[in-house]
């Protein structure tokens, strides 16, 4: 009896694999994606980037079969090959109900084989692809009537994405708020998923937010106010060498906690490439429609944008736009969708298993642009290859990626069935430092618009209005060179910039630059960032801004220099802080763990001068090789040391920089040995 059982067994076995074995499929469609694409591959594909494959076959079976596992073959024109198994991670399942329905497919991830193309196979170059064998979990093959049918991925040099993001650190009511560790990550990481590049240089940096408001608002002003302080830290930045590419970003930690704590993003949208537009937002969590530990991800993507020159689709989720929108929009695309029927471009976002975050594909009739207020954001085909252009003009190079076949005659679709978008909370955006030297005291004459300013300068930064007349000047520092120029196209909206002596004589007189706030609704007054420079000069008293012949604000100079002692460190707090460096820069730190007493290293100055003064802190960790700007205009005599702008350092040097509001007094502190936690001599 026994032998007969195992006999019966195995002839069952044997006819359960012919049966499979005679099933068939068909390749239906070979999709190469990045990030987004459609039912023709339209969109083009930037070497260095992950890259995935999806083979959809019909299944000519009784019955959908699951678990089902695939092979691709790659080869080069030069005659290398490679075999790729799909991802174990996707269990695919075929449905013979689904055959021929290639929209329906495209729509779920594990109705496809997913495969991704090795790092040293998506080079620059031509590849072609072909489905090689489609198989059960336990190895039973179907029969492939035309895996011969292939497709070419072509991969072509796209241009760097640079992009340092500021953790703006306040107190409030006795509580220290600073974004934790996965709100950096996920911002990172969403980047790298999303948007088009694979040459990404990033930065991360705590800083001091002394200027935040008691209370976050409901509109713009808050993140106005911050992208001020952003845009300051990026002066003093470039000034000391960073490079002018990177874009400025400032997250704000939201706690859960009230809205009080949730401050609204915004950004400036420059209408030609400029990366010196800047731009803020919240990090958290608090989406129902995100699961992530951080909307930090899709929110910065939203800001950046703006930075890149995106506007609002105005899609009916509650993006507004004074300028009624962007009007490059596709129009067979409804601008609450990724796509359409007719143009079926779908997301395909590779994930991150470390954040962490699934990979996953969104239909087109699910997810929105990412510029949009809607729900499941993504950039869309036409946003992918805008933001790709504009990247790439700020390079100096050509975007890579093939426009999208999208557009057609005829108004854009009504916008239908909207998304309840962020709670009318719009997403935003936002944007290293140099040894001062003394120079000669110096009367410059005015400076012709678009001209240039050579020696130190007077930067000052600010936020306008050009409907009220109105503004405030939020920081002026001394750099050793101008890296700014003044506006070509003046006109009647210019603002200037006066510098007087303390008689009241003009020394110069110079245009400065505006870069509108992004989401505004036509009816909202025109805000934005003000920003210029004036040849320095010893004999400057007063600074002002004027719009329109009208003054609107105005610095003045105290009539003593200031004047402040070195700062210095206490030492036997550094013993703590160093023993527990890896406990609190480990991932997850929360919020507060910088403050607490035991391990904070703190540097302290005092004011020896009369005059009311204010500092900028920057630090260094090369020996002055490279600054880095951590507090804008602090009334606080004192900077604790964090301990993510040290880790890995052997060095560090702080240096304060006083100001009575026009004219600088720079203190550098004793070099400090990070590894005897010892002064230098």
């Amino acid at each position: 009896m026994r032998w007969n059982l195992l006999a019966l067994i195995a002839v069952t076995a044997l006819s359960l694999t012919s049966a499979r074995s005679a099933e068939k499929v068909d390749v239906q469609f070979l999709e190469t994606t990045q990030s987004v694409q459609d039912d023709r591959n339209s969109i083009g594909l930037i070497a260095g980037k992950r890259t995935f494959v999806r083979a959809f076959v019909d299944y000519h079976g009784t019955s959908a079969a699951s678990k089902v596992h695939g092979t691709i073959e790659l080869r080069r024109a030069a005659g290398a090959v490679r075999t790729i198994d799909s991802l174990a991670s996707v269990e695919t399942t075929l449905d013979p109900s689904e055959n021929g329905k290639l929209d329906i497919k495209r729509n779920r991830l594990d109705h496809s084989l997913v495969f991704e193309i090795p790092p040293d196979w998506n080079t620059v170059g031509d590849v072609t692809i072909s489905l090689t064998g489609v198989s059960l979990h336990d190895g039973t093959r179907f029969v492939c009537t035309n895996c011969d049918k292939g497709t070419t991925a072509t991969f072509k040099q796209g241009a760097a994405v640079r992009v340092v993001l500021l953790g703006l650190s306040y107190k409030r009511a006795g509580k220290i708020f600073v974004p934790r560790d996965v709100d950096y990550k996920a911002a990172l990481s969403w980047l790298r998923r999303a948007y088009p590049s694979s040459d990404f240089e990033f930065q991360t940096r705590v800083v001091d937010w002394t200027t935040v408001p008691p209370s976050f608002d409901k509109g713009l002003k808050s993140c106005n106010i911050a992208n001020a302080t952003i845009a300051a830290i990026r002066k003093l930045d470039v000034a000391s060498g960073t490079n002018a590419l990177f874009h400025y970003y400032g997250l704000v930690y939201f706690d859960g906690s009230s809205e009080l704590n949730f401050m609204r993003g915004c950004s400036s949208l420059p209408p030609t490439p400029d990366a010196s537009a800047v731009g803020s937002g919240p990090a958290g969590v608090g989406y129902d429609w995100d699961s992530s530990p951080s909307f930090a991800g899709w929110y910065s993507g939203h800001e950046l944008g703006h930075t890149f020159g995106r506007h609002h689709p105005v899609s009916g989720c509650g993006d507004l736009d004074e300028a009624g929108g962007d009007t490059g929009w596709p129009n067979k695309i409804p601008k609450n969708r990724l796509g359409s029927a007719t143009e079926p471009f779908v997301a395909f976002d590779a994930g991150d298993l470390e954040l962490p975050s699934p990979m996953t594909v969104w239909g087109w009739d699910k997810a929105a642009d990412v510029m949009t207020y809607c729900k499941y954001t993504w950039p869309s085909a036409h946003n992918y290859v805008e933001i790709c252009d504009r990247i790439s003009a700020e390079n100096g190079v050509q975007c890579p990626l093939s426009p999208a076949q999208m557009a057609a005659a005829g108004p854009a679709p009504s916008v239908q069935d909207v998304s309840t978008g962020p709670g009318g909370a719009p997403l935003s955006i936002k944007k290293k430092p140099g040894l001062l030297v003394p120079v000669a005291d110096q009367v410059d004459q005015p400076v012709a618009a678009g001209g240039a300013i050579s020696g130190p300068v007077i930067s000052l930064t600010g936020r306008i209005d050009l409907d009220s007349g109105s503004g405030e000047i939020s920081a002026v520092n001394r750099l050793d060179r101008s890296i700014e120029k003044a506006p070509t196209d003046k006109n009647a909206e210019t603002p200037i910039i006066k510098s007087y002596d303390a008689q009241g004589r003009v020394l110069s007189e110079v245009p400065a630059t505006v870069l509108l706030d992004s989401d505004r609704a036509a009816s909202d007054p025109r805000t934005g960032l003000v920003s210029g420079e004036v040849p320095y000069s010893n004999d400057i008293a007063r600074l002002e801004l004027f719009y329109k012949d009208k003054p609107i604000a105005a610095r003045e100079a105290a009539k003593t220099r200031p004047a402040l002692s070195q700062p210095t460190a206490d030492l036997p707090r550094l013993n703590d802080l160093l023993k527990g460096l890896n406990t609190l820069t480990a991932p997850g730190r929360q919020v507060d763990e910088f403050s607490k007493a035991s391990g904070a290293l703190t540097y302290t100055w005092q004011n020896q001068g009369s005059s009311s003064v204010k500092y900028t802190v920057q630090l260094s960790t090369n020996g002055g090789k490279d600054w880095k700007t951590v507090a804008v205009e602090s009334p606080q005599h004192s900077i604790t040391i964090d301990p993510s702008w040290i880790e890995g350092a052997s060095t560090l040097d702080i240096r304060v920089k006083a100001s009575d509001g026009i004219h600088e007094t720079v203190s550098t502190s004793r070099p400090l040995d990070l590894t005897t936690r010892l002064p230098l001599q």
